[in-house]
């Protein structure tokens, strides 16, 4: 197991594009925050999240780790990772795993393009 990222802030599910298969997450600026942070998940196959989290820690499990947990779903997970969100219950599996920190608020765009609800 892979610790990727961790913030000790609240992040909400923010945008999912089955079209796109892609999983914003997001941390506005509030409580004495002067950022925000989007978390991207592209790629999305699994998933099993909560639609708010009180701190976040993303690790990315090993092959084995993976195959361990997801045994009945060889075929969709075949070249996806397999993201911990914050514990052992609640994860992403996903083709890819990107963050990005900037001063916008929740009404500024995200940097990962034109997301529905993001601009």
């Amino acid at each position: 197991m892979e610790k990727i990222a961790e913030w000790h802030r609240e992040f909400q599910v923010w945008h999912y594009s089955v079209s796109h298969s892609t999983l914003l997450l997001r941390s506005v600026r509030v409580d004495g925050f002067t950022t925000r942070i989007d978390v991207l998940f592209a790629g999305v196959e699994l998933m099993r999240i909560k639609p708010v989290y009180s701190r976040i820690a993303v690790l990315r499990a090993s092959e084995e780790e993976k195959r361990a947990r997801l045994l009945g779903e060889s075929e969709a997970v075949l070249g996806k990772h397999l993201f911990l969100i914050d514990g052992d219950n609640d994860y992403v599996v996903a083709g890819g795993f990107a963050w990005h920190e900037d001063e916008g608020d929740h009404h500024t765009p995200s940097r990962f393009g034109p997301l529905r609800g993001t601009e």
